[in-house]
């Protein structure tokens, strides 16, 4: 039997039940979007939440986080990954102070997700096409041309693209922990294919003419982990982390891997090295795996004769490519050359160039891959160009 106490503490502890509790009885409460709003002046801060009080999108309101400073907003980025929109002002405790908290953003937290935002009072101090360009900004505005209409449809830009750009990076996730999981169960099953034809063979006679059907077995059980090998690499490619890479060491490194392939395959290759630039922006790693890539293509289709190692810097960018002598590529294969598992040998993989171009686009760079008009073909990439430090 329930006393008259005991529903008086039920009564209260419905009064004084949790907030939470009580979002959770009524429905879901989604996670807001969060901005991160730099600028020194607090005014600033104030009219930005106010404009923005009622700002609503997808379901979803707003939540704003403040910083005054570039190191207080690189602390509150370190702290908050999953910010989706950065209002970044320039001048601050310095005149570039925005600036660096860009450039931390991208380069030293690697966050490609988040949008950074512009808002500027001196434009002066940072020139829309230097910024835009150098600093991978997402938009730029000048303070005085910001209505709250205008900011309105500034952020909703925004917070769109990162919600697309949040769907397309789970998508990659999702599909690389897809690929992942089905190269390791191929694996599995070709390990044992392989194992017991190897147990049959030596089973029966020399003689047996079954033998060279286990013979074809265990040849295409390694083949088929040759083609779960590259699948499983492209899968695990990326995204970089970029630092400032002296690209020369990596080059000369692929090389001398492509001259000991080359002479186990017994060819004989002219290389000539043009080299007149070194520093890059880049992920070391991946570059090298690129490289291996390019320099495997050559073998597979090049049989011996001149090559050119390219590392040069022009006002366009640092140009990264060898240049071969071979058949070239034919028109009606040019669409194809980057499609996974497309090869026109027998018994290639056809992950080489696939892969070549995911690092490239991984980084964001230019993927250069023509037939020369003299013959053979030029591959690799245009890197933006990172000045040397004195």
């Amino acid at each position: 039997m329930r006393t008259e106490a005991e529903g008086d503490v039920r009564t209260d502890e419905m009064l004084f039940a949790d907030e939470d509790d009580q979002v959770m009885e009524g429905g879901f409460e989604p996670h807001p979007w969060k901005v991160l709003v730099v600028d020194d002046e607090e005014e600033v801060h104030q009219a930005t939440r106010l404009v923005l009080s009622d700002y609503e999108f997808a379901g979803r309101r707003l939540e704003f986080l403040s910083a005054y400073t570039g190191e207080e907003a690189k602390r509150i980025i370190d702290e908050n990954e999953d910010t989706a929109l950065v209002l970044l002002d320039v001048v601050m405790e310095d005149a570039r102070a925005g600036l660096e908290v860009a450039r931390y953003i991208r380069h030293d937290a690697q966050n490609r997700l988040v949008r950074i935002v512009l808002r500027t009072g001196q434009p002066g101090q940072a020139p829309e096409r230097e910024v835009i360009t150098d600093y991978d900004i997402n938009d730029y505005k000048q303070k005085t041309e910001l209505t709250s209409t205008k900011l309105f449809t500034t952020i909703t830009t925004a917070i769109r693209s990162y919600r697309d750009l949040l769907a397309v990076d789970e998508s990659r996730r999702s599909m690389n922990l897809l690929a992942m999981s089905v190269a390791h169960q191929i694996r599995n099953r070709t390990m044992a294919i392989a194992g017991f034809a190897n147990i049959l063979k030596r089973n029966i006679s020399p003689d047996d003419g079954q033998g060279k059907y286990l013979e074809s077995i265990v040849e295409e059980s390694g083949r088929l982990e040759e083609v779960v090998g590259a699948v499983n690499a492209y899968s695990t490619c990326g995204p970089p982390e970029l630092t400032k890479t002296q690209l020369l060491p990596l080059v000369e490194n692929a090389v001398e891997r492509f001259v000991t392939a080359a002479g186990q395959r017994e060819r004989e290759y002219a290389l000539e090295m043009r080299i007149s630039a070194s520093l890059g922006m880049a992920d070391a790693r991946m570059l090298s795996r690129a490289l291996d890539a390019l320099f495997e293509n050559v073998l597979d289709f090049v049989e011996g004769g001149e090559l050119v190692m390219v590392l040069q810097s022009d006002v366009q960018g640092t140009m990264l490519e060898i240049l071969d002598r071979g058949p070239g590529i034919a028109s009606q294969h040019m669409p194809h050359v980057f499609d996974p598992l497309f090869s026109t040998k027998p018994d290639g993989v056809g992950m080489g160039l696939c892969m070549m171009r995911k690092v490239g686009l991984e980084h964001g760079w230019d993927v250069v891959l023509a037939n020369r008009p003299s013959g053979g073909i030029r591959a690799g990439y245009v890197i933006p160009r990172v000045e040397e430090e004195a």
